[in-house]
């Protein structure tokens, strides 16, 4: 049979659901509104968001009560700044209660995130959203001229639902079907950098999606050992911020423009860079993203401040004004490009390191968050420091009923199998963890690796 015709039958799993046809085609109209009916259609997606969780989520009927505040009061766009900021602390203490009156447990997806701060978090998102977020990672892709199907290199964090891609895993038939193989961007050994440069030549991906730290480790093994040897269409990054010094390494050694897309496990697609690249695109159809001060006030365009964001299409357990402790700053005017989705800078903040180990290989440092995230019981916050290439430091904030003895077992454990035993690590239980002195807070920082900018 035809290898596109068995790779068409193999994606059809993801249209299955009727609406999901009409879904895509509303979500490529939406971006070609104007400013003042995305302005509009955004305004009564919030108005009825906020009053469907005053009426069926007893935690934002008590949030928004104990300020005054009822759904009648939102008269116009400004005044949804008099909505109480929703923060990671909250969400710990009260997810359940979060969840909307009448919401059976099928429509609930657990979402476990370390968070950019560290701070280890459960959140649900709403099946029925899983349309829309999937148009919006088909409108994101369009944007670089990648269609559904298209070849895909991804060098990504290992988890369960991507295990099946890696590509030492897959038969040739796979990827034939798939167009889609991963690199474990927690285990950058240079074999595994070797076996994978190798494949990518005969793959020949038109996307690689990637953590900026890893595509740098990658890129500069490439450059090392005489060139990618491919060269693919567009190179997403997210996660992390992307300086200047990586992206011009990355670019040089793919030959291919760079795009940075800002989102999160607890709200996916939030902006996305074009290819006029003057700026992030908000997906204002169905995000709220605000820039604010710390009283929670909004600020001007290219102000920078926190950023909120509220989640029009999560209505199981609705995200409403959630300070994500990431900082930035909104644009004024819009892109070339002609879209009507207003435009921000790119995000200060999320900023990870490649841990480098005694025999000389690279883990994303993303990794250790893993173990963190599904703790959320027994964690408040955490810190992992590299000081040396065989010391790290790990300073814990835990909870009141955390089980320090086991917990420490269990993390010793996890962590020694990363680091395939090379590492000593130093656990501290502690009361607090400091800031860096750009007054940020880094959840796992290197002293180490040789970061570009």
């Amino acid at each position: 049979m035809n290898p596109a015709l068995l790779r068409t039958l193999w994606h059809l799993k993801h249209w299955r659901d009727k609406g999901l046809l009409e879904t895509l085609r509303q979500v490529e109209r939406n971006q070609w509104l104007s400013a003042d009916e995305l302005g509009d259609l955004t305004w009564e997606k919030q108005k009825s968001l906020v009053a469907y969780a005053y009426e069926r989520s007893s935690f934002y009927r008590r949030k928004y009560e104990a300020v005054g505040f009822q759904p009648g009061d939102l008269k116009s766009p400004e005044d949804f700044v008099r909505l109480p900021i929703l923060t990671k602390e909250e969400i710990r203490e009260h997810v359940d209660e979060m969840v909307a009156e009448g919401v059976e447990p099928s429509r609930l997806v657990k979402r476990f995130t370390g968070g950019s701060t560290g701070i280890p978090l459960m959140i649900y998102h709403d099946a029925r959203a899983a349309n829309c977020n999937w148009a919006l990672y088909l409108r994101t892709i369009g944007r670089w001229d990648i269609r559904f199907g298209d070849k895909v290199a991804h060098i990504w964090g290992l988890n369960p639902a991507n295990q099946g891609s890696l590509y030492h895993r897959q038969a040739w038939w796979q990827r034939a079907l798939k167009n889609d193989v991963l690199l474990d961007a927690f285990d950058l050994t240079q074999s595994k950098m070797q076996d994978f440069a190798h494949l990518l030549r005969r793959f020949r991906p038109k996307l690689i999606i990637s953590y900026s730290s890893a595509l740098v480790a990658f890129a500069e093994f490439l450059e090392d050992s005489g060139g990618a040897g491919f060269s693919p269409q567009s190179i997403w990054l997210t996660a992390e911020v992307t300086f200047d010094p990586q992206r011009e390494l990355i670019e040089q050694v793919f030959r291919a423009p760079v795009y940075d897309q800002y989102g999160s496990v607890e709200i996916p697609h939030y902006a996305v860079e074009c290819s006029c690249r003057e700026g992030l695109h908000i997906d204002a159809d169905f995000r709220k993203v605000e820039v604010v001060d710390e009283r929670g006030r909004s600020l001007p365009q290219g102000e920078t401040g926190q950023i909120v964001v509220t989640d029009l299409l999560n209505y199981a357990s609705p995200l409403i004004r959630y300070r994500n402790e990431d900082t930035g700053s909104l644009i004024a005017g819009s892109c070339s490009c002609g879209r009507g989705l207003p435009i921000m800078n790119k995000v200060a903040g999320r900023i990870s390191d490649m841990f480098i180990l005694p025999d000389g290989s690279q883990i994303h440092s993303e990794r250790f968050t893993h173990f963190f995230k599904y703790n959320p019981d027994e964690v408040k916050t955490f810190q992992v420091h590299q000081i040396a290439p065989d010391r790290v430091v790990v300073r814990i904030v835990p909870t009141s009923t955390c089980k320090r003895e086991s917990f420490s077992d269990r993390a010793l454990e996890s962590f020694r199998e990363y680091t395939k035993g090379q590492v000593h690590f130093d656990i501290q239980f502690v009361d607090s963890i400091s800031k860096e002195a750009s007054g940020k807070y880094r959840f796992t920082k290197s002293d180490v690796s040789p970061r570009r900018g």
